[in-house]
């Protein structure tokens, strides 16, 4: 390593900035390569502690295949989960950096995506609010028009009657 070190110094004092750029990105990519390599080690023996090594490879095989993936890291990241009134806000990232968009999940459905945290977390509690105040229990439901949601609440009360009405007939035919 000291040696390509080296190299890199005696590049900028030639002025030989063609070859210095090669030496150094050289030098970049094998110490982001080592660094990889010891990450990948650590996860492979922490999570499988060290019982399969096929495995632990595999393992970290896939992490480094993640990275080439989603080469933007637009992954959602996991920021906070908040109980509210018996419901659970999960707050998470779209990716990293600033500006990134926070998306909220109420009880596991996605719910909205917001510009900031801080925002999505009011309006999470908002929505679990309405939600309370007009009975409704699945957040899929928070979004569709009411009168479609009375006609649905309609349409099961009938089919419950109408099953109901079906085992009678069933028990006194028996």
């Amino acid at each position: 390593m000291t040696e390509k070190i080296q190299k890199i110094v005696d590049c900028v004092a030639e002025g030989d900035f063609e070859s210095f750029k090669k030496n150094l990105f050289l030098v970049v990519s094998e110490k982001i390569e080592e660094s990889l390599e010891e990450r990948r080690i650590q996860v492979s023996s922490s999570i499988l502690e060290a019982d399969d090594p096929a495995a632990a490879a595999a393992e970290a095989d896939a992490e480094k295949q993640a990275l080439f993936v989603d080469p933007m890291m637009a992954k959602e990241y996991f920021l906070v989960d908040i109980d509210y009134k018996n419901h659970t806000i999960t707050l998470k990232s779209l990716g990293t950096g600033i500006g990134k968009p926070i998306i909220s999940y109420i009880d596991g459905e996605q719910f909205e995506v917001f510009t900031d945290r801080d925002i999505a977390k009011k309006e999470s509690q908002q929505a679990i609010d309405r939600m309370i105040k007009k009975g409704i229990t699945d957040i899929k439901n928070l979004r569709k028009n009411p009168e479609k949601l009375k006609a649905e609440a309609q349409r099961a009360k009938e089919t419950q009657k109408a099953q109901e009405a079906q085992k009678q007939d069933e028990n006194k035919n028996k």
